[in-house]
């Protein structure tokens, strides 16, 4: 991923004729100039400076315990105290460079005056990579830089860095993408786990996909994928949420309660300005 993607933008900006291929803008190319593979694992990057053992590390005590326990999730924003201790874990990108947290949303490199923080799932959840492609369809680049207020967007996922290039390119999304292999960034910021597919309503981004399709496709992927690949995706039981940064605070999040459970697109649209409630 270029450096590029994190120069801080000078100015608002003020016309719809901005660049959409701007190194200044966080968003790296438009979807439509490449084809989507049709397996995730098999353009998976062969090298990964980061230990693979991280991204599935399996807790006995903690899976157990989830099964016996209700979901206890909220929707208020971190504190400081939990914001401060989540902005020390370090993220990766496809290439296994590491960076802390907190780079995305503070200090004198970021990107735009609001940041949107997506985190997925596993990085062969079909739910995920549909709600990414329903974004990237919503927030074209004309959209994108013509924001009133300055926001990037940045997702995380919570499988190994390695599958990030071809998770970028199966998805489509434009969007620079990271990892918290270990998942410690995701108990930070209050994310959970669950055995909730969430069967009782269909999201807008899902529109067209129904879950027997939705779980097939995703086995279908690991059945394609070459030697661990298919176990580098992340834990399949983590689910993640979206946070939204202004002035290097949470002014806004939504966690997950269910597989199918992103914010969906329209929402968002209304919570960065791009349209009216």
């Amino acid at each position: 991923m270029s450096p590029s993607f994190f120069r801080r933008p000078a100015t608002r900006p003020s016309t719809a004729s901005s660049s959409p291929t701007s190194s200044r803008s966080g968003y790296s190319s438009h979807p439509s100039e490449s084809t989507a593979p049709s397996s995730l694992s098999s353009i998976a990057s062969a090298s990964d400076s980061c230990s693979d053992a991280d991204s599935c590390a399996f807790d006995v005590h903690d899976y157990f315990a989830q099964l016996r326990e209700e979901l206890h999730v909220s929707d208020d924003c971190p504190g400081p105290q939990q914001l401060a201790a989540a902005g020390n874990i370090p993220i990766y990108d496809g290439a296994g460079n590491a960076r802390p947290f907190r780079s995305i949303f503070a200090g004198d490199d970021v990107i735009g005056e609001r940041q949107l923080v997506l985190f997925v799932r596993h990085f062969y959840c079909g739910a995920c990579q549909a709600y990414l492609r329903a974004l990237t369809a919503n927030i074209t680049p004309q959209t994108y830089f013509t924001m009133a207020v300055p926001t990037s967007i940045v997702v995380i996922g919570c499988g190994s860095p390695r599958m990030i290039n071809a998770y970028k390119q199966f998805t489509g999304c434009p969007f620079p993408i990271f990892a918290d292999p270990t998942r410690q960034l995701y108990r930070a910021l209050g994310m959970s786990w669950t055995l909730d597919i969430g069967l009782n309503k269909r999201p807008e981004y899902m529109k067209n996909i129904a879950p027997p399709a939705w779980l097939a496709g995703q086995l279908k992927q690991i059945s394609k994928s070459r030697g661990r690949d298919g176990f580098r995706g992340g834990n399949w039981l983590q689910i993640g949420g979206e946070f939204l940064f202004e002035n290097g605070d949470v002014a806004w999040c939504h966690r997950m309660r269910h597989y199918r459970d992103h914010t969906e697109v329209d929402t968002l649209r209304r919570l960065l300005d791009i349209d009216d409630d």
